[in-house]
């Protein structure tokens, strides 16, 4: 019984979008097609157009009876909980944290790990202080040179060491002019005691004290306390609180009330004004501001002053920078100076001893002094305001007369009767 196919292919027919056929194939024909295809399939070339080629070799592949043979050592691992599988899993070392040290805190632990006498090198000081060699070595370059600390490295020890022997860090050192020089200067800030700088002054200088403990200087800071002394007088402060409230005003711009009793006044008046100045001269305090209730410049004294509150306003007036402060104060005598008023020439003649006195100070920046026969001497001032200049002229009594101004001349003749 002959047998026959239907063969699909691609290709043209005459149904419209189709590209498909068929064709009825005789059985022999059908196998003859078969065998031609499977040999075409099994040809050890990789294409046709690379018949070229050397052939592939021939692959086996492998059973999975050879994964199980004894030629292959396989192994299982059992599951590890997370605990486990971390205390398994090796870690990497963890690095060490490097931390910004200030300078003098390495100092001073190089020096302590020096003096111990250890004979510590640069990599263990490194790892103790947590920074780098590189830094360890610029420090100790700088106290050996910048500081003169007798520092040498002991090659048989491997370490360093001091050449001689040594107490404290000198941290710097001072002459016996410029020791001096520090303690008169604490001496003459008595002014600020009980104000909120006395403290802070007071640490500064006990630091300071400490710092030259190791100075090599043969007066000592006791020997200074007994030869020199200040005798002036103190700065005036009946509540430290008000220094302390207008001191942050000031610095802050900010708006300050409190009630203020005038010298010949005898209740206290509530005022609104912006501090732009605190000064101290003679022994008392005084506050330079704008007064908003008088839209004008003012000096008040602050042992006047009570319940001084901060606001929260701003300056709503530019503040005087430190050169117009210091020309504001430039033409009065001590701090009081008339608003507007103009610049007058004063000239005091003094006689016997009080030409002396006057002779051996310094009364005024503006004062020129022109000597007189007999010992006698001309004082001549700079002032705006002579307010205060009259109780001064006063207290040398007969020995200092007026030459002028003449309205000067009259108010001091008036008062002294």
């Amino acid at each position: 019984m002959n047998k026959f196919y239907v063969r699909f292919g691609s290709g043209t027919t005459n149904v419209p979008g189709k590209d498909l056929y068929c064709s009825v194939v005789h059985e022999e024909q059908f196998k003859a097609m078969m065998r031609s295809q499977d040999q075409s399939h099994r040809s050890p070339f990789r294409h046709r157009s690379n018949a070229h080629l050397e052939p592939l070799p021939a692959v086996n592949p492998r059973k999975w009876s050879f994964y199980r043979s004894a030629d292959v050592k396989t192994r299982t691992m059992s599951r590890l909980g997370k605990k486990n599988r971390l205390a398994r899993i090796p870690s990497a070392p963890k690095a060490r944290t490097l931390h910004s040290r200030p300078p003098l805190y390495r100092f001073q632990e190089i020096f302590h790990a020096i003096k111990t006498g250890r004979y510590p090198n640069r990599t263990k000081l490194a790892e103790t202080i947590e920074v780098t060699t590189k830094t360890i070595q610029r420090d100790i370059d700088y106290m050996r040179f910048q500081m003169s600390v007798p520092i040498e490295f002991d090659f048989a020890k491997g370490g360093y060491y001091f050449t001689k022997p040594m107490t404290e860090l000198p941290l710097f050192q001072l002459t016996e002019a410029e020791l001096v020089s520090v303690f008169v200067a604490q001496k003459a800030l008595e002014a600020y005691k009980g104000t909120a700088f006395e403290q802070p002054l007071r640490t500064a200088f006990q630091k300071l004290q400490a710092a030259t403990g190791s100075a090599n200087v043969s007066v000592s800071w006791e020997d200074l306390d007994s030869a020199i002394s200040f005798r002036q007088f103190g700065a005036y402060l009946p509540d430290a609180t008000i220094f302390s409230e207008l001191a942050k005003a000031t610095q802050n711009k900010e708006v300050v009330e409190f009630g203020y009793k005038k010298l010949d006044a005898k209740v206290f008046e509530k005022r609104t004004v912006e501090p732009w100045h605190l000064a101290c001269v003679s022994g008392q305090w005084y506050l330079l501001g704008y007064d908003r209730n008088r839209k004008a410049r003012r000096i008040f004294v602050l042992a006047r002053m009570q319940k001084v509150s901060r606001t929260a306003h701003k300056f709503s007036n530019p503040r005087p920078g430190e050169g117009d402060i210091q020309r504001l104060f430039r033409n009065s005598f001590q701090i009081w100076q008339s608003e507007n008023a103009e610049v007058e020439q004063i000239v005091l003649r003094f006689s016997g001893r009080a030409a002396q006195l006057v002779r051996e100070r310094s009364w005024h920046t503006s004062q020129q002094i022109q000597e007189l026969a007999g010992g006698n001497l001309e004082l001549s001032l700079t002032l705006n305001s002579l307010e205060e200049i009259i109780p001064w002229i006063l207290s040398w009594g007969k020995d200092c007369e007026v030459v002028r101004p003449t309205k000067l001349r009259r108010e001091a003749r008036s008062r002294s009767n």
